[in-house]
């Protein structure tokens, strides 16, 4: 894949949540702790790619792209841009290809949407 350079334009966040303790009633609260951080672009799907999404666990989710020279793990949260949204990592597309500039696509999904999606 191809991409400009100019296009990882935003901030991806990756890392884990715990648990700290807090002075209220329930004692603690979980928090996002962020491990590495990235930039990335976001990754257009074609209307034909989204029309074959609709109605799978996938119809809800966002794609980026980053350098594939990161070890992005698959059990690993995100958030994007600082945004209060935290999203689940569902899938990681590698780039095998031998060039040397080289972009895995990663797909998120919302942490609430899962969530409602279990219920």
């Amino acid at each position: 894949m191809r991409l400009p350079i100019s296009r990882l334009n935003h901030l991806i966040e990756l890392g884990v949540t715990d648990t700290v303790p807090t002075d209220t009633l329930e004692g603690s609260k979980e928090v996002f702790v962020p491990k590495q951080k990235l930039h990335c672009a976001f990754y257009q799907r074609s209307l034909t790619q989204q029309y074959q999404l609709l109605g799978t666990k996938l119809s809800g989710t966002i794609v980026v792209a980053v350098r594939s020279q990161y070890h992005v793990k698959d059990d690993q949260l995100a958030k994007i841009d600082s945004e209060p949204t935290i999203y689940k990592i569902v899938t990681i597309s590698r780039d095998d290809s031998h060039t040397p500039i080289r972009y895995d696509l990663i797909t998120l999904q919302d942490i609430e949407k899962v969530g409602n999606a279990n219920d």
